[in-house]
């Protein structure tokens, strides 16, 4: 948010308008994200109610996306700063470094959600077109 949409840095500080405790992490670090979300799991499940988590990360492309891809208006400086700023990149760092995993453990898993990404797509595409009618079906409880 970064006070361009809002008053304000932080998203997190709105949930004191719900009279519930917020939190603002690095989206980009999957540890922080993890932590803060175990946290308002725990209180969630004592009872507490909810928490809002305000997760900041980058924004790697443009924010709407159209046919025929119009041209990104941002400069180079920060279009360069997504791969900076990967979290699945940093977090596979920081596994090799703790030990946890090996470069090719991590290249044989990139290539399984891979894999299993395409034959998703391809399942889809061959599948029938959903009955609009459908589109209503569990929606309401009785």
């Amino acid at each position: 948010m970064g006070g361009q949409a809002v008053s304000g840095p932080d998203g997190a500080t709105r949930a004191v308008s719900y009279n519930i405790p917020g939190i603002s992490v690095d989206g980009t670090d999957v540890l922080a994200v993890y932590e803060a979300a175990e946290q308002a799991v725990g209180r969630a499940r004592a009872g507490e109610g909810p928490t809002l988590i305000e997760c900041k990360a980058y924004r790697w492309r443009i924010h709407a996306e159209q046919r025929g891809n119009p041209p990104d208006p941002r400069p180079q400086e920060a279009k360069e700063l997504g791969p900076q700023n990967d979290p699945i990149a940093s977090f596979g760092a920081t596994l090799i470094a703790q030990g946890i995993a090996t470069p090719e453990t991590l290249r044989h898993m990139d290539e399984e959600v891979k894999s299993s990404v395409e034959e998703a797509i391809d399942f889809a595409k061959a599948s029938p077109l959903p009955n609009p009618a459908d589109a209503l079906l569990d929606v309401f409880a009785p």
